[in-house]
């Protein structure tokens, strides 16, 4: 098993989080579960084997040479080719993808969308130089030549720096913060940030706040920083109660925190 981690270039940083590359050689299919991750990104499929993704009650068979994710709104199993994967990939942050094809994201997020669908023949084209170079180094570096070229040639809308703004006030405050304080802080009306998210992220302020409050759950539990009792975190975080915080944790994980908990215990145990 092969998995690597790049940071971007000074120049693409605010575009791009990292790049990372993943070889594994399986005797079988693995299955996984993603619990609604913050997550917009990029895979490029070197040996078009395919994995299955399945969320919101629909079934996504992945075997072209690349795509794009956008932001996810609900969890999702991937079952993952029993000849294993090669792939290379892209964490975008938030505006990322917004910023290097300029296209509305209401039409990806939540949706995994072919990239040839964007790019068309020039897709093409950079997945030949990317598998051609010697080293992944020199795939990343073809693919962020081309990364930056689509960054100065796409023209962005001036709103992008409220939503850009409005993105590091959630993220600041774990997706607790206002949306009237959110207006406020961004000089925008509701109806004005809720038309500019979902033009630059693909949805609306409130859900992406809702499921960067989850994320920051999720990573208190992940840590073991909480025990069964989620009263203090739902304080914390400014869920209602326990109730509240258990409803919406569901709603994003298909499980209930404590069904969460006893998987990490029992994946913990099979490592050991």
């Amino acid at each position: 098993m092969i998995y690597q981690v790049f940071k971007p270039k000074p120049e693409l940083a605010h575009i791009v989080e990292h790049y990372w590359y993943s070889k594994v050689d399986l005797s079988g299919s693995v299955v996984q579960h993603y619990p609604t991750p913050l997550l917009q990104g990029l895979i490029f499929n070197f040996k078009k084997l395919a994995e299955h993704h399945t969320y919101d009650g629909k079934q996504v068979q992945l075997y072209r040479q690349a795509y794009f994710f956008g932001q996810p709104t609900s969890s999702r199993i991937v079952n993952t080719n029993e000849k294993g994967i090669d792939i290379l990939g892209v964490k975008f942050h938030p505006l990322g993808i917004a910023k290097i094809t300029g296209i509305n994201m209401e039409h990806v997020a939540d949706a995994i969308i072919g990239a040839d669908d964007i790019w068309n023949k020039e897709l093409e084209f950079i997945c030949e130089e990317i598998q051609s170079a010697r080293s992944i180094q020199g795939s990343i570096d073809v693919l962020e030549n081309f990364l930056w070229n689509k960054s100065c040639n796409t023209r962005i809308h001036y709103r992008y720096e409220n939503v850009d703004h409005a993105i590091m006030l959630i993220q600041r405050s774990n997706g607790t913060i206002n949306m009237r304080e959110l207006q406020y802080e961004t000089n925008t009306s509701r109806k004005t940030l809720e038309r500019a998210f979902l033009n630059f992220v693909g949805l609306t302020p409130k859900l992406y706040s809702r499921i960067t409050r989850f994320n920051a759950l999720k990573s208190i539990i992940d840590n073991g920083l909480v025990d069964q009792n989620l009263s203090r975190v739902a304080f914390d975080l400014g869920y209602a109660d326990g109730s509240h915080l258990a409803a919406e944790f569901k709603c994003f994980a298909n499980m209930t925190p404590s069904q969460y908990m006893a998987s990490l215990q029992q994946q913990n145990t099979e490592l050991v």
